[in-house]
Parts: structure tokens; C-alpha cells; sequence
């Protein structure tokens, strides 16, 4: 496996560490009480190839006992030189003299990102996955066809009545897999009721049809469908990339590395300026809707088991090696856990039920069991999805911000487990139900700030906190997309899925004329979001 490529500064930073003695970071850290940043920040600095801030930056050399000379050389090779001021060969400060204008610090723009060390090593996205499968069944029968008349029988009992059990328990097999075919008709030709039915019964969803408030959609009258279809998907795909920039990061570590991350002045490492690493998760699913024409959970679980990762889920590589790996079939190879993975790209699936509240309902819940078979998770992308149509039809200028969160959260009521689990002090915590009904509309009723927001809602990778805080932002700029997108990027935690969540609303409520060029400059999937967005509007008028 080739090693990822680190840049300059961080493999002087990480021999640093070595000279200085410490076995790991995180001892360095422990030892070091009087260092002001997180261990967040310092590993995504030496381990994660990320150049942080001057200020940052020179804080951290100064902790590792460079020598003033040392951090003059390095200072100036990343900065052209201390910020805000100058140095001389010996690393002291020549300071500002009487008369000068004071300058304010700012990266030469003529300087070679590649010299710097912060060019990103690009993946090709193209890039099959066949060599980490295993073989073909067809390919091991062959095999073991040839193989298995050179093994003699005397001498090799063991091995024989082992190969006997092992053929037995495939006919067996084979057999179940025949007979749930021909008892489930249906299930096989991919028809939604039968397949919410089927999973249902096997336990592995909650019977959420008959749970919580319908409501009714239709196409309106001087709404612009096509240009708010793809800002439905730009705007999830710009905000899944610019999250995978402050993923996992705190607001204060954003703050250390980058200032903040604006619509003009991206961070460093922003992978949505050029080839990103996988397609966003939203374009995931549109291929698979599109091929299909309709909702194929075997289709989907395979086209998310190619790629790479998938936005607000830990358990990505689980649920690969349970379909690839394992064999496991679609409905088993998930993982029963409340995040909002399909919250955050359940998008394609609100534009093609646009005008079918039922149908959305329902295959919302069958694609999100494709991954996360649980509860929460199932209403979350619910949620998600009536909010996303919700917002289309809804004409510019007439949103009910107070109202909009509580006028959907009936939807989802009784969907999740009634004996939710204890939090500290031994109380409930919040459903998302709950969230949605009160705690959102209080806290935008009282215009909290989004630091305020955060405190109270959360923005973790579980659906009780991504879902509400993500409707927080989107509702808090509902006119704005940059605003809202920013809002939600900039405080970190799981800002990929939440970045998804909110560019979704805003971009479907503004269309594509809301999103600021600057963010979608160099998407490079951007001409399939909008072929994709066309498609689905196509398929969502011949459907209505």
C-alpha cells in the first residue's frame, strides 16, 4: 500500500517530535500544559499534512524549541516571513519602524503551492474497487473443481467430511435463497410496498408507514423547477465539500487553521477546487435512481459498496466488507446505528417523489435501511426529504420560517423508539421528533446565534443532532446560501453531512442562481449534478 504523501513541514514537524523524545502526539501534548492548541489541530498539522495560520503556525515551532534561525527558514519558505512583521537572518524581529505603514500579514499569491508542501495527493475517483473484492463464485467452483480430485481420500478424512458439511450448508443455502424468491415475487422486482413489507417483517425497520402525519406535495405554478432541482443538488454537493475541510475539527480549531472558511477565501486542502477525492454522496445516489428509474436498494448498496466513503457514517468500510466481503444481502449488511448518512444524501430521492408525499415516505425509509437499519436514521431521511420538497414548492419570499420545523415534524412522530436512551443525569435524550416540534422553533423564535444553536442542538454525526442543527441553519439565512452553508461548515463536528443537509434546503429554495459561482468554480462533477437534476426532473413530472 503506498503511503500517503505528507508535505515538508509536517515531516520536519513529526522528526521534531522524535529528537525531542516522545514516542506519540498525544504524550507530546500531555507534557507540554502551557501549549494553548488541541490535539485535534496539532495532528491534523503534523499528521494530516494541513498548513495552518501564521500566527498558528509559529506558536507551535516556538513550543517544539526550534531555534530562531530554524523558524526564520520556515516561516519564511510557507509566509514570506513573520506576520505582520519582518525578521532578519538570525530570526529576530526588525519590527515596524517609525513612519512605515503597518501591513496587514498575507500570503504571497505568486508563491508555488506544490513547493510549499500542501499540494493534495489526488485519488482517482474512476478507480475500480475489483481488487479488493473477493473471487467470483464461478471462479472458485472452477477451482475447486480442479483442485479438489487431487486430494485423496485415505490420509485426509477430516478434510473430507469438513468439504462434505461445508457443500451441505450451500445447498441448504441455495435452496432458502429459492424459496424466499419464490415466495416474494415482488421483492425481486424491486416494488417498494412489497419491499417495505419484506423488511418489516424481517424486523429490520420499524413499521413507519403507519406511523406520524402525511402530507400533500404538487407542482406549482411559477416555480422554476429546473433551476431549483439543481440547486437542490449543487448545493449538497458544495456543502459536503466544503465539510470535508472543518470535518471532525472544532470551531476553535477551524479558527487556528484556516480564520474561517468563506465563499472566496477557501482553506487550504478544500478539495472541492479541484479533484475531489469520491463523488458526493448526493451524485451516488442520482446514478443510482437514474440507471434504474426508480428505487433499487440492490443497485444502491452497490454503487455506495464502490465508493471510497460516504459522508456522516463511521461505519462505511462495515457495511463494504458485509456486502463485498461477506456476501451479506443488502437488508443485512448495514449497520443499526442513528447517523445521518442518509440524511445527507437522501437528496435525489425528494427531487424524483417530488409530488408523491406516500411513495417519498416510504422508499426514504427502504434507502436509508440500505445502510442504517435503524429507527432515527429512517427519520431522519424522512425529515430530510419532505423538507427538501417542501422548500421547492414553497415560491421565493413566502417561506414560514417559525413555523416550518413544527408544521413537519408530525411526519416522523412515533417513528423512533419510545424508550430512547438515558444522557447524563438519567434524563431522556431528545428525540428528533422532540428537537423538531420545540426546541428548533425556541430557539430561532428568539434569534439565538449559531454558537447558541450549536450548544443547545449539537452537530454530531447522530440524526437527533445533525438534522435539527442543519434546518437551523438553513432557516436561520433561508434567502442566502452561502450564509447558511458557512454558518453550518464553519462550527466543524460532522460538517460534511451537515454541510450536505443544509445546502440541499438552501440551494432547492434559492435554485442554482442562489449558489455564489465562486463555490461551484471548479466542481468538477458539476455538469452531471445538473444532467442528473434534469433527469430527475423528467422522471418527477412523468411520475405526478
Amino acid at each position: 500500500m503506498v503511503e500517503k504523501e505528507t508535505n515538508y513541514l509536517s515531516r520536519i514537524l513529526r522528526k521534531r517530535i522524535e529528537t525531542l523524545g516522545y514516542t506519540s502526539l498525544k504524550k507530546f501534548v500531555e507534557d507540554k500544559k502551557e501549549f494553548q492548541y488541541s490535539y485535534e489541530l496539532l495532528r491534523q498539522v503534523v499528521y494530516g499534512g494541513r498548513l495552518p495560520r501564521a500566527e498558528t503556525l509559529l506558536s507551535i515551532l516556538q513550543t517544539m524549541r526550534f531555534s530562531p534561525f530554524q523558524i526564520h527558514k520556515l516561516m519564511d519558505f510557507h509566509f514570506g516571513g513573520y506576520p505582520g512583521r519582518g525578521t532578519d537572518s538570525s530570526g529576530e524581529t526588525t519590527g515596524i519602524q517609525d513612519g512605515e505603514e503597518k501591513e496587514s500579514f498575507s500570503r504571497p499569491e505568486n508563491r508555488d503551492s506544490t513547493s510549499t508542501g500542501t499540494k493534495i495527493l489526488e485519488a482517482d475517483p474512476n478507480r475500480a474497487q475489483t481488487d479488493l473484492l473477493a473471487d467470483s463464485p464461478e471462479e472458485i467452483t472452477l477451482s475447486l473443481k480442479q483442485s479438489l480430485p487431487r486430494i485423496p481420500f485415505k490420509g485426509n478424512e477430516d478434510f473430507w467430511e469438513m468439504t462434505r458439511a461445508l457443500a451441505l450448508q450451500a445447498e441448504r443455502k441455495a435452496l432458502r435463497i429459492a424459496r424466499r424468491e419464490a415466495d416474494q415475487p415482488l421483492l425481486f422486482e424491486k416494488e417498494p410496498e412489497a419491499i417495505y413489507q419484506f423488511l418489516v417483517r424481517k424486523g429490520k425497520v420499524p413499521s413507519y408507514m403507519s406511523k406520524g402525519e402525511t402530507l400533500s406535495f404538487g407542482f406549482v405554478e411559477g416555480v422554476d423547477y429546473r433551476d431549483r432541482f439543481r440547486g437542490a443538488l449543487l448545493g449538497a454537493a458544495v456543502g459536503e465539500n466544503l465539510g470535508r475541510a472543518s470535518q471532525g475539527l472544532s470551531p476553535r480549531d477551524i479558527r487556528e487553521l484556516f480564520g474561517r472558511i468563506d465563499q472566496d477565501s477557501t482553506p487550504t486542502g478544500w478539495v472541492g477546487a479541484g479533484k475531489e477525492l469520491s463523488p458526493p454522496a448526493c451524485l451516488l445516489l442520482s446514478r443510482a435512481l437514474l440507471t434504474a428509474r426508480k428505487l433499487d436498494p440492490e443497485e444502491i448498496a452497490s454503487v455506495y459498496a464502490k465508493s471510497r466513503r460516504l459522508p456522516g457514517t463511521g461505519h462505511h468500510a462495515e457495511f463494504v466488507r458485509n456486502l463485498s466481503d461477506r456476501g451479506f444481502p443488502w437488508f443485512e449488511a448495514g449497520a443499526p446505528v442513528p447517523e445521518t448518512a442518509p440524511s445527507a444524501r437522501v437528496t435525489p430521492l425528494a427531487l424524483l417523489r417530488a409530488a408523491d408525499f406516500r411513495r417519498l415516505k416510504m422508499e426514504a425509509g427502504i434507502e436509508a435501511a440500505v445502510t442504517h437499519p435503524h429507527g432515527a436514521a429512517i427519520a431522519g431521511a424522512i425529515a430530510q426529504t419532505a423538507a427538501i420538497t417542501r422548500v421547492l414548492h414553497t415560491p421565493a419570499s413566502t417561506l414560514d420560517v417559525l413555523g416550518f420545523a413544527r408544521g413537519l415534524s408530525h411526519v416522523v412522530s412515533g417513528i423512533e423508539a419510545d424508550r430512547s436512551p438515558r444522557g447524563k443525569g438519567g434524563k431522556p435524550v431528545p428525540t428528533l421528533w422532540r428537537k423538531l416540534s420545540t426546541e428548533l422553533t425556541a430557539l430561532l423564535l428568539r434569534r439565538a446565534e449559531m454558537e447558541d444553536v450549536q450548544e443547545a442542538l449539537g452537530n454530531g454525526p447522530s440524526v437527533p443532532e445533525g438534522v435539527p442543527f442543519a434546518w437551523a441553519c438553513f432557516l436561520r439565512y433561508p434567502d442566502d446560501y452561502a450564509a447558511a452553508v458557512l454558518a453550518a461548515v464553519n462550527l466543524g463536528n460532522e460538517a460534511e453531512a451537515n454541510g450536505a443537509m443544509v445546502g440541499s434546503l438552501a440551494g432547492a429554495y434559492t435554485g442554482a442562481a442562489g449558489i455564489p459561482e465562486p463555490l461551484l468554480t471548479g466542481l468538477s462533477w458539476r455538469e452531471e449534478l445538473e444532467a442528473s437534476a434534469d433527469g430527475l426532473l423528467a422522471l418527477a413530472r412523468r411520475d405526478s
